[in-house]
């Protein structure tokens, strides 16, 4: 059967972000896994045995897609899990870092969360 090509995906309105010190365009409501797998980014973290870790369970279960960020007005990073964070414009984000034993901040529902760096 042929498929159904009269719908479409529309994403949200452009936004810029920086990932590992390089800009990143992603899409407003998409969360910041989705960013991030969409560059191409599967290893968010890296255990203190040096082991890489990234999305699995994509629900905010797991931790294993702990990454830390800021906005442009913290200085600090934190730790967060990319799966229960939306994309803000001018967000900083760093991948790859070895966890400390830090849990991150709790999340709140997409589009309140406040560990969206802002």
């Amino acid at each position: 059967m042929p498929r159904d090509r009269s719908r479409s995906i529309h994403r949200g309105e452009p936004i810029n972000l920086t990932v590992d010190q390089r800009p990143v365009q992603a899409f407003a409501g998409e969360t910041l896994a989705t960013a991030l797998l969409a560059q191409g980014i599967s290893t968010f973290n890296h255990t203190a045995s040096g082991q890489p870790r990234g999305p699995y369970c994509n629900m905010g279960t797991c931790f294993e897609c702990q990454v830390r960020i800021s906005s442009p007005s913290d200085t600090d990073f934190r730790w967060v899990r990319a799966c229960m964070v939306t994309v803000r414009e001018g967000m900083f984000v760093n991948t790859g870092a070895t966890l400390l034993g830090q849990p991150p901040i709790p999340a709140e529902p997409l589009g309140e969360s406040d560990e969206s760096g802002n």
